[in-house]
């Protein structure tokens, strides 16, 4: 391709650095354009829809409203509980770096003060609010100043207008505009600081003297900008050591009499606040690996002991490097554009105007360091988690977007390049665009590839050990009735049901036990079964048809198969699948159950053949151990095929035992 001599020189002339007369009304319109869709975007977007977020608005609740960083009761109100956050001291705190959630408590304090609105009861219109606030307005500006930042490079207007519709349509960071997060902040912030900074150097350049305090405000604003860059995504330290350097060459004394004490503001404020909350200077996502992430509270362990799906780092180092740059989370693959910057770069380091290739050459040294160092840590190899892109590149879509700019200074010759860039734009956009609600899910890329089989990040169930037949797993081992081996459990109606032990017995040289179940309402006995089980039979987990030897009922009608039912929950005999363990709170200690989740159901057919339909049976078992008879929960439930209705369902759930069985370890 063949540039028209007027804009193909990197050394631009005053033409190509004038604004044509219709480049600002479009450039205005694509802001217009953006500001409504992320307006529409932010009105259905759910503040608690992830981990992430709850994690950063429970500290800011709980400072607004307590007037504390620890998040211990915040976390107990349905919805807000999270897996981002960490055990200090005997109280949980958050993952993220205070600073930021710091500053937004104080907003929500005064909107509350204001409104009387609530995050705990209005959470979606206050979190709207508030990131119409922190979030969509800087970017609508950080959209404006990247626009006359391009200008100051002199590229020429149709390069500037496309490149600025790249970062208003087509870019990663745009999903992250309406959720609480640190990548977007940190992209308008490091716009800003650029822009700074890119008036002080073509001032410079240009042997402009603006004015001292103009001057003053460019370069307080390059330095504050740069460290609270740096305070929301900490590897940007690099940047803030470039930009400082970088304005060092242009004056070394205004960079440390006004850079320099702006730029201490927001880190002083990141160490205070840090130190506030946590008692240490040091962030407390840097103790990843240790007790504070990984730790046992009221029985159960922190998510963190052991990551599930992608959060498991499972991939080999050149696949984890393939799925970063082509693959599902792929830098290249997600935003085709973005092959354009590496051209780019490298034509960029050939400018003839210093500063701008400065900031080029900050490009590439950023972009191959921020890969090589999160390439090296094996332990974090998800991604980023469950999110849209590879998050913690999306901070360096301002420079990446400038070496586009680059290239396309000298590359640009209408027709064919607009081509090319519509090509590109389309699954850009697209991956922007398309998750619509959250960026905390999956790449499209992910869920195809995922589809066809080419990916599995998937954590299948564990097997059952031994099968279930029935809800009946243990049985005592005394030689004796065990007096303290029953439990009891509430039905959700006026009547509890109580199982208890009444010793070996021998049916038919068939070694047995006997159980006594009986319906309660209050103290009164409604009903009472004794049972005889085969020991063998309910210790392999045969069917309760198999293993009941003998039965004694009150209710004269009963049958057999009344019996065998109640043990197995369902008409027919469905050996039990296992699903992911969990672990349940019963009033029993404060400790929770670890339980094995396992579940059967079996379809009964209903009505004439012309009009069959299906009646569902499901039971679902919570196991332990720890509980005689081994149930810790039972859930019964009837539901329709035709309809997928669901009519009836019941839950016991364990109140009282004799006593809790000492777990065996493994």
């Amino acid at each position: 391709m063949h540039a028209p001599a007027d804009v193909s020189s990197s050394a631009a002339s005053p033409v190509s650095a004038a604004i044509a007369r219709w480049e600002k009304p479009v450039v205005l319109l694509l802001i217009l354009i953006n500001v409504g869709l992320l307006l529409s975007r932010l009105s259905s977007a759910d503040a608690l829809g992830s981990a992430n977020d709850r994690s950063r608005w429970c500290t800011v609740w709980s400072l607004a409203a307590r007037g504390t960083y620890t998040i211990d009761e915040v976390i107990l109100f349905p919805g807000w509980d999270t897996i981002d956050k960490v055990r200090h001291e005997g109280n949980f705190y958050s993952t993220k770096p205070p600073l930021y959630p710091t500053m937004l408590a104080g907003l929500y304090w005064s909107i509350h003060r204001v409104t009387g609105w609530s995050l705990i009861t209005e959470t979606n219109l206050v979190a709207q609010v508030i990131l119409l606030l922190v979030n969509l307005v800087p970017f609508w500006i950080a959209l404006y100043l990247f626009w006359k930042m391009l200008c100051t490079f002199q590229f020429p207007p149709p390069v500037r207008v496309a490149v600025l519709a790249m970062l208003a349509f087509a870019v990663p960071v745009l999903p992250y505009l309406t959720v609480l997060n640190n990548h977007s902040i940190a992209v308008v912030t490091l716009i800003y600081s650029l822009y700074c900074a890119t008036k002080i150097q073509e001032a410079k350049r240009a042997g402009e003297d603006p004015g001292s305090r103009q001057l003053a405000i460019w370069y307080m604003g390059a330095g504050f900008w740069a460290a609270f860059t740096c305070c929301n995504e900490l590897p940007a330290a690099l940047f803030g050591i470039g930009i400082f350097a970088a304005l060092c060459l242009v004056d070394l004394r205004r960079t440390l009499i006004w850079f320099v004490p702006a730029a201490l503001v927001p880190l002083i404020g990141f160490f205070i606040t840090n130190y506030a909350a946590t008692g240490g200077w040091k962030p407390i996502y840097m103790y990843y690996g240790t007790e504070k992430y990984e730790y046992v509270h009221r029985g159960i362990p922190s998510y963190w002991s052991d990551p599930k799906g992608v959060d498991k780092a499972r991939d080999s180092v050149p696949e984890y490097i393939f799925h970063c740059l082509v693959g599902h989370h792929g830098i290249f693959s997600l935003t085709p554009l973005f092959l354009l910057f590496l051209p780019g770069m490298l034509r960029g380091i050939g400018c003839q105007i210093r500063w701008q290739k400065i900031w080029q050459a900050m490009s590439i040294a950023l972009t191959v360091a921020i890969l090589l160092f999160y390439w090296k840590r094996t332990e974090n190899y998800n991604y980023g988690g469950v999110s849209v892109a590879l998050r913690w590149t999306v901070w360096l879509v301002p420079f990446w977007l400038l070496s586009i700019a680059e290239f396309l200074r000298t590359a640009w010759d209408g027709r064919r390049v607009g081509l090319l860039l519509a090509v590109l734009a389309i699954p850009s956009m697209f991956s922007a665009w398309a998750p619509w609600n959250t960026p905390w899910q999956q790449p499209w890329l992910f869920t195809l590839m995922s589809q066809q089989g080419w990916i599995d990040y998937s954590d299948p169930p564990p097997q059952l050990e031994t099968p279930i037949g029935g809800w009946v797993t243990t049985l005592p081992n005394s030689t004796e009735v065990d007096p303290d081996y029953w439990v009891e459990f509430y039905t959700g109606t006026a009547v509890n049901i109580r199982v208890a032990d009444l010793g070996p017995s021998d049916v038919d040289g068939q070694p047995g036990r006997r159980m006594l179940i009986e319906d309660r309402e209050e103290e009164e006995v409604i009903r009472s079964r004794e049972l005889t089980v085969s020991i063998e039979g309910v210790r392999t987990g045969a069917d309760p048809a198999e293993y009941l030897l003998a039965w004694d009922d009150t209710q004269d009608e009963a049958t057999r198969e009344d019996q065998v039912r109640l043990l197995r929950g369902m008409p027919k005999p469905q050996k039990f699948s296992r699903s992911n363990d969990r672990f349940l709170f019963l009033p029993l200690r404060e400790d929770a159950f670890p339980c094995v989740r396992a579940a059967a159901k079996v379809w009964i057919p209903i009505g004439q053949a012309e009009e069959r339909n299906y009646l569902q049976h499901r039971v679902d078992l919570w196991a332990s151990t720890e509980i005689p008879f081994g149930m810790a929960q039972l859930q019964l439930s009837r539901s329709e095929r035709a309809s997928n209705l669901m009519f009836a369902r019941e839950t016991w759930r364990v109140v009282k035992v004799g006593k809790l069985i000492p777990k065996v370890d493994d």
